[in-house]
């Protein structure tokens, strides 16, 4: 890792695994936001994760938050400013009057189709030069840190 740069030098075969992979997730969420930042409308990839988890059924606040590890007033702001773009309406949860109930709007619904075309494409191009051969042998330790790193937030 350059000191200067903060980033992963490809001449550096000292460079950790735990370098390479947070030089790795930098670089992926850099260009991530930039996707999303040249669609129409323009998301952050905050906002693409709440219209993608609504539409999942994730339609409360407090499932938002704990999904996203987020609290709740950071997740109302950004549900706000979804609702005030017209991508999201409020409404009163089938189950509990207290209990607010998020849905995508029609332009919601297609802010959503596009980002997941875009950063479908980008997810594409990013292995198309593997070998399926390296890409079967990735995989499965990729998921597995996901899931430890998923468990260390969950423990929190």
């Amino acid at each position: 890792m350059s000191e200067k740069t903060g980033s992963v030098d490809p001449d550096d075969s000292g460079n950790s695994l735990g370098e390479v992979l947070l030089a790795l997730g930098g670089r992926l969420t850099r260009l991530q936001t930039e996707i999303l930042a040249e669609l129409d409308p323009p998301m952050t990839i905050r906002q693409y994760r709440i219209l993608s988890r609504v539409n999942a059924g994730h339609t409360s606040l407090t499932a938002l938050c704990k999904l996203a590890h987020r609290n709740p007033s950071t997740m109302s702001q950004s549900v706000e400013k979804l609702v005030t773009q017209g991508l999201l309406t409020r409404g009163v949860s089938d189950t509990s009057r207290r209990t607010m109930r998020l849905s995508l709007t029609r332009a919601g619904a297609r802010a959503l189709e596009s980002g997941d075309r875009a950063l479908g494409k980008f997810t594409s191009e990013l292995t198309a030069g593997l070998p399926q051969e390296l890409q079967d042998q990735i995989l499965p330790a990729l998921n597995q840190l996901y899931v430890d790193v998923q468990g260390n937030l969950d423990a929190r």
